[in-house]
């Protein structure tokens, strides 16, 4: 993963992002959120410039105090459910966790919203989660260990011991913003939480075929894509 710095005064740091993620070419841009992401509604300000228009991904970040740790005894969690930001925010991941030497565990949805588990053939999201692993290891050589949940801010007790967390946005974003389900994690999850949102260019994790969608972040069934 390679980085680019640029330092500048700006009267309108949003749309100069924007700007500058658009003419360099650049493939991520990571913003300070805590702020925006906390409030109630769809982000606003710089953060919201940025999410709305800039062409690359872009993560948001809401801090924890002191210095994040993301080694071997804190892994970085991912909560998965196949949906276009989930791959946007897997990549991003993967990278952190290879970079960091730290394990890679993926969140997912334990049943489909029916609440009987694994009974009567209810489904979970473990074979979703399998195909992302393969993919992670064919592009970051590391493998993602499956942790599954119960839908909903039971994934924060999960992941007590993270040492990042990196959360895709809902589809529905522009109209909710986070959410009440990343809302909590945003406001209680005790590692730092980076919200990523999928730019226009195609990423390096995609799914090769159409396969079902879980929700992670509610109880509702699953999304056919």
């Amino acid at each position: 993963m390679h980085a680019r710095a640029v330092a500048f005064t700006s009267p309108d740091p949003g749309s100069d992002l924007v700007r500058l993620s658009t003419e360099q070419d650049v493939d991520l841009v990571i913003l300070n959120g805590r702020r925006p992401l906390i409030g109630e509604g769809v982000p606003r300000g710089d953060v919201g410039t940025v999410l709305e228009k800039a062409p690359c991904d872009v993560a948001v970040l809401v801090e924890r105090e002191g210095i994040p740790t993301i080694d071997a005894d804190h892994p970085v969690f991912v909560p998965f459910g196949g949906a276009e930001h989930d791959w946007a925010a897997l990549e991003l991941a993967a990278w952190i966790a290879s970079v960091r030497e730290a394990p890679l565990k993926l969140l997912g949805a334990s049943r489909d919203g029916g609440g009987n588990g694994r009974a009567g053939g209810e489904r979970d999201a473990s074979r979703l989660i399998g195909n992302a692993s393969l993919v992670v290891q064919q592009l970051a050589g590391i493998a993602a260990e499956p942790v599954l949940v119960e839908p909903g801010p039971q994934l924060i007790s999960a992941a007590s011991r993270a040492g990042l967390l990196v959360i895709g946005l809902s589809e529905r974003w522009r109209q909710e913003g986070l959410g009440p389900v990343r809302s909590e994690i945003a406001k209680t999850a005790p590692a730092p939480t980076l919200f990523v949102r999928r730019g226009e260019r195609p990423g390096t994790l995609a799914p090769k075929e159409d396969m079902t969608r879980f929700r992670w972040s509610s109880a509702g069934a699953p999304l056919a894509r």
